[in-house]
């Protein structure tokens, strides 16, 4: 298994998948290390993409003060926590050398807006994610 998939695998959202659903879903993702600092979206700019966590620590600081870190391989920044409208809701930034998996928004949103069993799992762990991590995200859809 390379590691996209086993990420994947390890991911709460993705968890609940199939192996193959997972094999599907690999190359809609592509690797990109981070340096401390760095910041991977921007509050109030066009959404491009969502990252999924591989190794390091990313801090997603939201509006009205809110902020989530995430440390753990399979932590997602992505949907309702970053994105609303199209527009990021947070900016994202990495707080320890590491690495993430990129992937494009529009490829996530028309994955879990289908009415299919892949769509359903994610948004179900999505919601398991979001009650763990980010509590105030959970009712967002």
């Amino acid at each position: 298994m390379d590691s996209s998939a086993a990420c994947l695998s390890e991911s709460i959202i993705f968890k609940g998948l199939e192996a193959q659903d997972i094999d599907t879903l690999v190359p809609l993702f592509s690797r990109r290390a981070v340096v401390p600092g760095e910041i991977l979206a921007q509050s109030g700019h066009n959404t491009q993409f969502f990252f999924l966590l591989e190794e390091g620590v990313l801090l997603v600081a939201m509006e009205e003060g809110r902020a989530v870190v995430l440390n753990r391989p399979g932590d997602f920044a992505g949907l309702s926590m970053v994105s609303l409208n199209g527009k990021n809701t947070a900016t994202i930034t990495a707080l320890e050398k590491g690495a993430v998996w990129v992937v494009s928004c529009q490829d996530i949103l028309d994955l879990t807006s289908h009415d299919s069993q892949i769509g359903a799992i994610i948004m179900d762990g999505w919601q398991q994610f979001c009650e763990e991590k980010a509590p105030f995200c959970s009712n967002k859809n």
